[in-house]
């Protein structure tokens, strides 16, 4: 089949990254909707800077914002094929968009050199097959306004969101949820998510959306939109773990498709960027950028008295960046800046995080995220983050523990212990949680039978559940601030590796990742190569300015949390002098990022 030319179906340009929104009804009605998809898109207008679009037939509705980094003059989106049967809206990077692009040449007459029209064409000659062709990060639907049928993707590790709502008759999407919100009545909080969210922050928002009635296309699925209603199916392979696999092999090919991910990550018609931490991960991103030609502005948190704390943590371990970043970038000849928030404006962070992060803020760290963001939108449109490369690889010293492995419990109990939970919410919530993850790694094939099965277990659900989390806060704050996060650690070639690496050697010798640090050996400093795996940072001196606003909190929002949360006791903790520990710290930032999303979202709690 010749489908000849794409067009773009909209050419308008406004100052508003790449979002998607639309609505999909099979009456005859959709023109009636366009205003409530504007709204929609308008909620997510933030991820969108370069571009906007519309299109709309009887039965479709389709909007799109734009962050262009390739061909900026030709991606505008919706995109339709020549014939007008099929139109996208796309938002993601396929790295290998120039050879797809020759192998679809002899089908398609490309007008625009962007990945846009390569995933359009792909879908047209190819159809569902394209999905396992792609490298990338990515989430898109089609419309075929011949067989009047939507068909909607993501990426195998859900790096790119896409949220939907079934209401009625109709069909919604966004790429946020609260890009949905202006499509609902009166949203409800999902209450199931917001207490997995309470009582383990670091699994949740990531299969549920905390609104309820909306729903995650999951990574690695498609799913198909008809008068029939939907379907859903997994698209991504399963691999399997090999066995046989030797350590010298498995290295020298890491470090061969890690190279060729960072170079295909920094293709772009605008300056790139790295997020650095003097860390294994992200510096060996920066050096292989390097050895690639390029030299990538790289941006470090530093806090304020940052040297007086000790970053030590029972279950994840925490460091001050700056002296690691500084050596590292002055051994790689990169550029550095550090990015030095202030805590006087604590208060308004807090409010702006639980606004961008409709998945709720799950903890501290992710103001360093926000501030890290904000920096680097001024200067760059992109950057490399090393995110995916510890949950893919064995990168969590706890593996290495046979208590924290036992049981998905004792993991809760040494990240969140008590929850302060409302009477009478939920009995023993860390134990329950503890087996609704045991069950869902069991249904996965996993067991906690012996030591290595468990190690398996608890990597699946860091790989899972962790991992999703991680990925969905990396893409909220970036897109936040117009800033699109690229992860060389979710490309295909180098997933399909890391899938095949035994835990025995990912965890060689009682080190964690150990094939990385291998794979690493000759080009990085051994500093770097050797050092343990770091959080990323927070603001450990901010403690009472966090207590403060948590009294304040209580003093004027206590209504929205008191149906979930004990709000007796945090006054009275409030009200006690003494230094907060690490996990009632923990909860007075869970309280209120709890208040504030519900007010800012205008959102039902019970």
């Amino acid at each position: 089949m010749d489908h000849a030319v794409a067009r773009p179906c909209s050419t308008g340009r406004a100052r508003l990254m790449c979002g998607l929104a639309g609505l999909i009804r099979h009456d005859g009605h959709a023109p009636a909707q366009v205003e409530r998809v504007l709204a929609m898109r308008e909620r997510q207008r933030h991820r969108g800077p370069d571009g906007r679009g519309l299109w709309h037939d009887q039965h479709a509705v389709l909007a799109h914002d734009r962050l262009a980094l390739l061909d900026a003059e030709h991606g505008a989106q919706p995109m339709c094929s020549a014939d007008h049967r099929y139109v996208l809206v796309y938002n993601g990077e396929i790295y290998n968009y120039a050879e797809l692009r020759r192998e679809l040449s002899g089908h398609w007459s490309f007008r625009t050199n962007t990945d846009t029209e390569v995933v359009l064409a792909a879908y047209a000659v190819w159809g569902e097959a394209c999905l396992r062709r792609f490298n990338g990060m990515f989430a898109f639907l089609v419309w075929d306004a011949h067989r009047q049928r939507a068909f909607a993707a993501r990426d195998r590790l859900g790096v790119k969101p896409f949220v939907y709502l079934q209401q009625g008759a109709e069909f919604l999407f966004a790429s946020e949820a609260k890009g949905l919100l202006p499509a609902m009545q009166a949203p409800r909080a999902n209450i199931d998510a917001v207490l997995e969210y309470l009582v383990a922050p670091f699994f949740s928002g990531v299969t549920q959306p905390m609104f309820d009635g909306m729903a995650y296309l999951p990574p690695g699925h498609l799913l198909r939109v008809d008068r029939d209603g939907l379907q859903l199916s997994r698209w991504a392979p399963e691999i399997a773990e090999n066995p046989a696999a030797k350590a010298d092999d498995v290295a020298h090919a890491l470090r061969e498709r890690l190279a060729a991910a960072v170079q295909r990550s920094l293709i772009a018609d605008t300056p790139v960027g790295l997020f650095f931490s003097g860390g294994l991960d992200s510096t060996l991103i920066g050096g292989l950028a390097r050895a690639a030609g390029a030299t990538p502005s790289c941006f470090t948190i530093r806090f304020e008295d940052h040297h007086r704390y000790d970053y030590t943590r029972s279950l994840i371990v925490a460091s001050d960046d700056q002296p690691f970043a500084e050596q590292a970038a002055n051994e790689l000849g990169l550029p550095r800046e550090d990015v030095a928030p202030t805590r006087s404006t604590l208060a308004q962070d807090l409010l702006q995080l639980a606004t961008q992060n409709d998945a709720l803020p799950a903890w501290e760290q992710e103001l360093a995220q926000h501030y890290l963001a904000r920096a680097a939108s001024t200067r760059v449109k992109a950057v490399l983050v090393g995110d995916a490369a510890d949950e893919t690889h064995y990168g969590y010293h706890f593996l290495l523990d046979p208590h924290a492995t036992r049981d998905p419990t004792h993991i809760l109990q040494r990240l969140t212990a008590d929850p302060y939970l409302r009477p009478g919410v939920l009995a023993q919530p860390l134990q329950h949680y503890g087996e609704v993850y045991r069950e869902l790694a069991t249904a996965a094939g996993h067991d906690w039978h012996t030591p290595a099965s468990r190690v398996r277990a608890t990597q699946w659900l860091v790989r899972h559940r962790w991992l999703q989390r991680l990925l969905h806060n990396g893409d909220i704050h970036g897109m936040a601030h117009g800033l699109e996060a690229r992860v060389p650690f979710s490309d295909t070639e180098v997933l399909d590796l890391a899938a095949t690496i035994p835990a025995e050697l990912a965890l060689r010798d009682g080190v964690e990742k150990a094939m990385l640090r291998e794979a690493s050996r000759g080009a990085l400093p051994e500093a770097v190569r050797l050092r343990r795996k770091s959080a990323l940072p927070k603001d450990q001196g901010n403690g009472e300015a966090l207590r403060q606003h948590a009294r304040e909190i209580l003093a004027t929002d206590a209504d929205r949390i008191a149906g979930l949360l004990d709000v007796p006791r945090l006054r009275r903790r409030c009200a006690d002098p003494s230094p907060l520990n690490e996990h009632e710290r923990a909860v007075m930032f869970r309280a209120c990022s709890l208040a504030h999303w519900s007010r800012v979202h205008g959102v039902s709690m019970p």
